[in-house]
């Protein structure tokens, strides 16, 4: 019967495709990897630790510019101050290279130090290149207005000559930014090297307080500018003192010499030599209070 003969031909060939279907299905689910089979061979893979190449710290190029203090003067060990302790210092903290380039010259006010700034190719050159600027000034423009009534303080002679000294202050800072508007500038303040023999004298210690408020208030009219506070550290020097003080601003030169001489130990901060340069206990002292401050304002010299 052809209906049966169909219907025969019919079941072969679905027998026939089922059963290609199985064979496919089988020989799939033998080359298809299984998922735990694919997790159990990644979790036996042992990782590979890529080792990075090993960065290359930056060369920080640091301008000291100033007088006797950034020159170093007093400085027993002969490392320019404070200027290669904070290299050093940098290096260490950081792991930056430091180079240096030591502008202090023994002597300057601040308007001899605007000039060299002003009209000093390599110094200007230099500046245009610095990470970092650290400033000592004022010590000079103050022992200018006190040489001549440090004994009997002419109060007039002071508040004019701190209004000059401002002045000439100013320019300097505009100066250095004229030649970097951007690397920040550390500029330390004065301090009282004679303190320890003539404390009595009140009038030196308001007029150092006074001229350490104009370097303050000038550093807070420029950007990225800090003021290092040396009066603190240096003026006191361990708390002992010369016992006749009330004579001593009665001496004449020779006796005041003796005196300062048999008291030479008197600030362990300051040189023997000449009771006003700090020596190297000194300067390390000062290299700490940059230090301080630098490294609260890492983001101003590490960008």
């Amino acid at each position: 019967m052809p209906d049966m003969k169909k219907i025969r031909q019919l079941l072969i060939d679905l027998g026939i495709f089922a059963g290609v279907l199985l064979v496919v299905f089988i020989v799939w689910q033998l080359l298809t990897p299984r998922p735990m089979k694919v997790r159990s061979h990644q979790e036996s893979v042992q990782k590979t630790k890529v080792v990075q190449p090993k960065k290359v710290k930056k060369t920080l190029h640091l301008v000291a510019v100033g007088d006797s203090l950034t020159h170093g003067v007093g400085d027993e060990q002969n490392k320019e101050g404070y200027v290669s302790r904070i290299a050093a210092k940098i290096k260490t903290e950081t792991g930056h290279p430091v180079a240096t380039e030591n502008y202090g010259v023994t002597g300057d006010t601040s308007v001899q130090i605007e000039k060299r700034v002003r009209t000093q190719p390599t110094l200007q050159a230099n500046l245009k290149k610095a990470d970092i600027i650290t400033l000592t000034v004022g010590g000079n423009d103050l022992m200018a207005v006190l040489q001549n009534n440090f004994l009997d303080l002419d109060q007039k002679q002071i508040t004019a000559g701190q209004k000059t000294y401002q002045t000439h202050l100013m320019t300097l800072f505009r100066q250095i930014r004229q030649q970097n508007p951007t690397a920040p500038i550390f500029v330390m303040g004065v301090y009282n090297p004679f303190y320890v023999y003539f404390p009595e004298i009140t009038g030196m210690s308001k007029t150092v307080t006074a001229w350490n408020k104009t370097v303050k208030e000038v550093a807070n009219d420029f950007e990225s500018a800090y003021y290092i506070n040396s009066d603190r550290l240096l003026t006191h020097g361990d708390g002992h003192y010369v016992k006749q003080t009330k004579s001593l601003a009665k001496m004449d030169s020779s006796k005041l010499q003796k005196t300062l001489a048999e008291n030479e130990h008197l600030n362990p901060y300051i040189s023997d030599d000449d009771h006003f340069h700090p020596n190297q206990k000194g300067y390390q002292l000062i290299t700490n209070a940059f230090w301080q401050q630098m490294n609260a304002h890492q983001k101003d010299w590490t960008k």
